[in-house]
């Protein structure tokens, strides 16, 4: 019995020590959470260099931590489980000076690492579950647009509203980031010469009143979350 326990250790370990390469994705320079683990260098390297080529249309720029909006920057790192021997990178900090580039966790080095981009999503009334940028242009803006159904696109406090013979309203975390989705989905009209949308901008506060009551009857959204400027 004392042999088979310690048989079971030895095969744990094993297990635990079988990953040599590390990709991690980190928040405002913390780690967020493991994405791959690989034994072979290679396949480590492969999908560093596919995670380089993913294409992001509107990234996420903030999120909420203790209910309050912080900027965040993320990054990928390509993590090698230390040898001996093996030394932590130098690079450049922003004053020009070379310092060693490492993460707490002293089992591993870093072999390379990226800028990265999570796409944003947005709650989407009507829809069943959260919507990118891109999502909502093409099954919300582009659905049945032609000449007897054209669009008006509108800011509301943070909700960008999307107006045809149908109503839906988009959600942001507060009043910049509903601007920079609207900036975005004209950028996208223009840029592709989509016609039958009018972009009216931000909403003036005469005219809200009759919105907030459209909106609700329209899409049953109470008059409190209508008024707020921000998702919380």
């Amino acid at each position: 019995m004392f042999n088979i326990n310690v048989w079971i250790v030895f095969v744990n370990k094993s297990i635990y020590n079988c990953y040599m390469y590390q990709i991690v994705l980190t928040e405002n320079r913390k780690k967020v959470k493991v994405l791959y683990n690989y034994t072979r260098e290679h396949d480590a390297l492969y999908r560093f260099e596919r995670i380089k080529s993913e294409n992001v249309t509107f990234p996420k720029k903030q999120v909420y931590r203790d209910k309050k909006l912080i900027k965040v920057e993320y990054e990928v790192l390509l993590l090698k489980e230390r040898d001996e021997g093996d030394e932590d990178r130098l690079i450049r900090n922003k004053y020009g000076k070379l310092v060693e580039e490492n993460v707490d966790d002293k089992r591993w080095v870093i072999i390379d690492k990226l800028d990265y981009q999570i796409e944003e999503q947005f709650n989407v009334t009507g829809a069943n579950r959260k919507l990118t940028a891109k999502e909502v242009i093409d099954h919300v803006l582009k659905l049945n647009l032609k000449e007897n159904n054209p669009k008006q696109v509108v800011i509301i406090n943070n909700k960008v509203v999307i107006e045809g013979i149908s109503l839906h309203m988009i959600t942001c975390k507060d009043t910049d980031e509903a601007t920079r989705l609207y900036n975005h989905i004209r950028k996208y009209c223009f840029d592709n010469n989509i016609g039958h949308v009018i972009f009216f901008g931000t909403v003036g506060k005469p005219e809200r009143k009759v919105w907030y009551k459209k909106i609700h009857e329209r899409t049953g959204v109470s008059y409190n979350r209508l008024y707020r400027k921000s998702s919380r």
